[in-house]
């Protein structure tokens, strides 16, 4: 009796890790393949990109942890769950993965996630497939090889579809912190312009013309920074967006400063001029704040999208409102 209690690990050593039925495996294996199969199946209601940011980036940093799980599954004293969970884990992760990326409006960055998303499918599989067969011979060093090289791909690929998250991520972000910047320029602007309106805005007495040139420079310089805005959206490149941005912010930053400077040249009771200028100013900066936005909306879409429309039109609205506050810089 003995005897075959010690032999009985040795001749079944499936039984040591746990076996579990075939038909488990190919029910993971079925929802994995419908899964992928659906990727180009539309939504009832699509999103910007922008707005399944950060759960793609959640669906696959948590692929990528369970990939590095398996690959050390061997040599964890956990393997038994590590290998009971696993089929699950995977199937469950791919699904979010896969309803995450569907959600998407179309677009460049659309296409290029649904292409990772769906060669993923194929190691999903594998690694499912190769935990049975691990579970059954736990000493097979060829399946354990495999599942160390496939797992490794899904994190690999995981790690791609971040990748893909980060490089259309840095030109947007740009942008959303410039807009930000543009709030707080607007909100110190009106609060000028109360302050003239009171009587109560100091005047350092400093000639004006002193300020002309840096208001009419920066406003100049702020039409070349929208187009390169247009430039980097249409060629799809976070780079030249990002610079774009943090060109449209400092040239924004220098233009109020500036108009701030030379409204306080201006006697305090001067009070229409000043309220012109500081209005100026303002309509300058809400008009940018809305080709950065646009910017973003149309960013990887298609050419035939109606957000390029928009933005083209945002961006000939903040020209006229440019030149227009030109005039009246001159005119003072």
């Amino acid at each position: 009796m003995m005897f075959h209690l010690v032999l009985f690990p040795l001749m079944f050593p499936y039984m040591v890790v746990g076996l579990m039925p075939d038909e488990y495996f190919r029910q993971k294996i079925e929802i994995i393949t419908e899964t992928r199969d659906s990727l180009s199946e539309p939504v009832d209601a699509a999103v910007p990109f922008l707005d399944q940011y950060e759960a793609i980036w959640n669906s696959a940093k948590t692929l990528s942890l369970i990939g590095m799980d398996a690959i050390g599954a061997r040599n964890s004293d956990d393997v038994t769950k590590i290998l009971k969970d696993l089929p699950e884990r995977i199937t469950t992760a791919y699904e979010a993965l896969v309803e995450n990326v569907r959600k998407c409006e179309e677009s460049n960055t659309k296409e290029a996630l649904k292409e990772a998303t769906n060669n993923l499918a194929v190691y999903c599989i594998s690694v499912i497939n190769i935990s049975r067969d691990v579970r059954v011979k736990p000493n097979d060093a060829n399946s354990w090889r495999l599942m160390h090289d496939h797992a490794k791909t899904i994190s690999e690929v995981a790690n791609s579809i971040r990748q893909v998250l980060i490089q259309s991520g840095s030109g947007i972000q740009a942008c959303i912190e410039t807009i930000g910047t543009i709030a707080r320029i607007t909100e110190n602007l009106e609060t000028m312009q109360m302050l003239a309106r009171d009587g109560t805005l100091e005047s350092t007495g400093d000639p004006f013309p002193n300020h002309r040139e840096d208001m009419s420079g920066a406003a100049k310089r702020l039409i070349g920074a929208a187009r390169l805005l247009v430039n980097g959206a249409i060629s799809s490149n976070q780079e030249q967006v990002k610079d774009a941005a943090m060109t449209a912010e400092k040239t924004i930053s220098d233009l109020a400063n500036a108009v701030k400077s030379g409204v306080i040249s201006l006697s305090i009771d001067d009070v229409g001029t000043r309220s012109l200028l500081l209005n100026g100013g303002t309509d300058v900066a809400k008009a940018l704040s809305n080709s950065l936005e646009f910017t973003m909306d149309a960013f990887m879409k298609f050419p035939n999208d109606a957000s390029w429309d928009k933005l083209y039109s945002s961006v000939k609205e903040l020209v006229i409102i440019v030149r227009s506050f030109l005039e009246t810089i001159e005119s003072v």
